[in-house]
């Protein structure tokens, strides 16, 4: 199964570049979007800038609009990781992922790599900045190509990238050549925990262009999922139905007085 995926945080790059010192996660803001840039603009006023990287925006548009034409299964999502909704009962995946960030390693679980690597693989602890080792944890991923910015930070990423995941590559747009713009599914997100507010109206742009060429319409439903909550009780829901017939429908309707 072959994907496209585009983080249009790969457009923001001067942004994000830009804005590292104040958007510091370790300042504590709120990981909760909306608020998290109010929190920010309050504290820091006139300080953020917020150009794109216009290339970059038109590499992605121009690469998105050649692989519409083959494609019917188009999805869109807020976090990288609500692309496992679309890739369920699938396996040997091929992802090509345009992205400021790798989303193979988060480095979010400590200093240790092993600490992320147990964390997915005994705990299923996956979210926007490592469902690309969550797949390949599953034996589900066949290759990765990472087009990146080498301006990213998470270029420290790619040894460990290069040694636990199938077939991992890292790329530019400048050197990475497409055999086809075939693919069995496209999917498209912003990240907005990670890209200033004036620059979310993007994805619109891409969800709009999808309605426009094809006539169907973006389920909002679908579009506001993120994966990582689906895992963060599965492991209670099995301690708790384990053994039992819960949710099996097996039981008979009893009285109880």
């Amino acid at each position: 199964m072959k994907i496209l995926s585009i983080d249009l945080d790969f457009v923001s790059e001067p942004a994000i570049i830009q804005n590292k010192n104040i958007t510091d996660p370790d300042e504590g803001y709120d990981m909760w979007p909306v608020i998290k840039w109010v929190e920010l603009f309050e504290d820091h006023p006139h300080e953020f800038k917020h150009p794109i990287n216009v290339e970059n925006y038109q590499y992605c548009l121009r690469t998105y609009l050649k692989a519409l034409r083959h494609c019917t299964d188009v999805r869109f999502g807020y976090d990288h990781d609500n692309i496992l909704y679309g890739l369920e009962g699938h396996s040997d995946i091929e992802i090509i992922n345009i992205d400021h960030h790798d989303d193979i390693f988060s480095g979010c679980f400590g200093n240790e790599l092993r600490d992320e690597i147990k964390s997915l693989v005994s705990h299923d602890r996956v979210m926007e900045g490592n469902w690309g080792a969550w797949l390949q944890f599953k034996g589900r991923l066949k290759s990765f190509t990472w087009i990146g910015n080498r301006s990213s930070d998470n270029v420290d990423h790619i040894p460990a990238a290069e040694k636990y995941i199938n077939d991992f590559k890292f790329t530019t747009k400048d050197e990475y050549e497409f055999d086809d713009y075939k693919f069995d599914q496209i999917f498209v997100c912003i990240s907005p925990g990670y890209i200033p507010p004036l620059q979310w109206h993007m994805l619109g742009t891409f969800m709009t262009v999808y309605e426009e060429i094809t006539g169907n319409v973006v389920n909002l439903n679908d579009f506001n999922r993120k994966y990582e909550i689906e895992k963060y009780y599965s492991q209670v829901t099995e301690f708790i139905t384990k053994d039992t017939t819960i949710g099996m429908g097996s039981s008979s309707a009893r009285f109880i007085y």
